[in-house]
């Protein structure tokens, strides 16, 4: 499996992270890599591995998030799928979200970017968001420590009351269907049916590869968070998004009780 200049930078920043954040990140490479050799000889483990990739990316996130002893993060939980699995459209929301911010008339930023960068010695990521208007690059420290706020009553947004669209609605059905879909798949790969052994077909390496995307999106998160927090302290935009995706777990999981042989 290839890596891009910026994807192995990101692995190798790896290094100075500490403990099971360490650990889980460098494991969901690990899988990625294993996935990769096996595609062609064993499709539904490098499949399985795929997914696993996946979970140990999120829980790489997790760690850290307790770690640093974000509000509430005792409440996540390592031996669940859900918990896990349910983390990539959530940030897909999230990105939307922010994608639409940006995008606004009245917005001061026209794009933003990322890059790698040292901090207290580490290897980290920052945020650099580009105001054109007046020539400058604003970085928030640490990288995602900045809020949202309404410009005409400088009302800031919080995602528990007003990004309900990742709670409700079309986040959450978007959530669910695809914890369902990756718990059905799961469940397939290792176990006979009465029609039959396992057996999977489709396009392997654009799996895996998808499956990279969604590992590295994980990685170069946790690399805004972890190295900056012991020195700077906690950031708001995290604390409000895992108050979100609280949130959307209590959903589901209650969904989950009332469901009979629920695969998840």
């Amino acid at each position: 499996m290839e890596f891009s200049p910026f994807q192995k930078t990101t692995i190798e920043a790896l290094d100075d992270c500490r403990g099971s954040v360490k650990h889980c990140a460098k494991n969901a490479i690990r899988h990625l890599e294993k996935a990769w050799e096996i595609r062609n000889i064993d499709l539904e483990m490098a499949i399985f591995r795929g997914i696993t990739a996946e979970e140990e990316a999120a829980s790489a996130i997790f760690h850290c998030l307790k770690n640093h002893r974000y509000k509430n993060s005792e409440k996540l939980l390592f031996n669940k799928h859900t918990y896990k699995l349910g983390l990539y459209p959530f940030l897909q929301g999230i990105g939307r979200f922010l994608g639409d911010q940006l995008t606004q008339e009245n917005s001061p930023f026209d794009k933003f970017q990322i890059r790698h960068t040292k901090q207290a010695g580490r290897k980290a990521i920052e945020l650099l968001l580009n105001m054109p208007a007046h020539d400058l690059t604003a970085c928030p420290i640490p990288p995602l420590h900045f809020t949202v706020s309404y410009p005409e009553t400088g009302e800031v947004c919080t995602f528990e009351n007003n990004f309900k669209t990742l709670i409700e609605g079309a986040g959450y059905d978007d959530s669910l269907k695809y914890i369902k879909a990756r718990a059905a798949q799961r469940n397939k790969l290792l176990y006979a049916e009465s029609s039959g052994r396992p057996k999977v077909e489709g396009n392997i390496e654009g799996y895996l590869e998808d499956q990279k995307k969604k590992v590295m999106v994980y990685l170069i998160i946790m690399l805004m968070i972890d190295p900056w927090e012991k020195e700077e302290g906690t950031s708001l935009f995290v604390q409000q998004a895992l108050d979100s995706y609280l949130l959307l777990l209590q959903r589901i999981v209650a969904h989950e009780m009332h469901q009979p042989n629920n695969p998840i």
